[in-house]
């Protein structure tokens, strides 16, 4: 099955699109962290501080798969620990409803798992996300992510406050799910259908 989007570095063509994302309050209203709107001169410093390499975070541009590369959103893990071997998934974004029809999010998160486990050779990667935040906390469950636990009334935001799941995934666990074929794209259709009628 031909991917539907691809993911690259950021380019100054992007600037645009991340600073109508950064300015959309509906769409930053079940992240994690606290929301605010955004000058056109921060979403330029936003870009450039996502290009390239970087010791303890990477960043990518999630683009349309064909000539054109469109960025539809943005992916990144974060919080990168070489010593203890692990990684955060720091931000999973799509904003184009041609691409809000579950594919892109799930190679997105593919992509974070295998690029921290098979690129970097992490030991563990974990997640944060608000609990009602249903397409975050299906998921950690659509990766066979255990859950750590729950930090409760944790983030206040939208005028309440939230508990936030943190949830993980070791490499044996990982590679052992990649060696049954679960992380297949049939595969995790299925398992999303069963996890919502479940």
């Amino acid at each position: 099955m031909e991917p539907t989007v691809i993911f690259r570095d950021f380019e100054e063509r992007d600037i645009d699109f991340i600073y109508r994302c950064k300015n959309d309050e509906k769409l930053n209203s079940m992240i994690v962290g606290q929301y605010h709107p955004f000058t056109y001169d921060e979403a330029i410093e936003w870009v450039h501080g996502c290009m390239g390499e970087h010791e303890t975070y990477k960043f990518w541009a999630i683009a349309t798969n064909d000539d054109e590369q469109r960025i539809v959103g943005w992916v990144a893990l974060s919080h990168i620990d070489k010593t203890s071997r692990s990684a955060e998934t720091h931000s999973i974004v799509i904003n184009d409803p041609e691409y809000n029809d579950g594919f892109a999010w799930i190679e997105a998160v593919l992509h974070l798992l295998k690029y921290g486990f098979e690129e970097l050779n992490m030991h563990k990667i974990y997640g944060r996300s608000l609990i009602g935040h249903h397409q975050s906390n299906l998921m950690e469950k659509l990766l066979f992510m255990q859950q750590d636990g729950i930090l409760r009334a944790e983030i206040f935001k939208n005028g309440r406050y939230y508990d936030v799941s943190y949830a993980s995934i070791l490499e044996g666990e990982y590679y052992a799910h990649k060696a049954a074929g679960d992380y297949e794209i049939k595969s995790m259709i299925k398992r999303i259908r069963t996890l919502r009628h479940g």
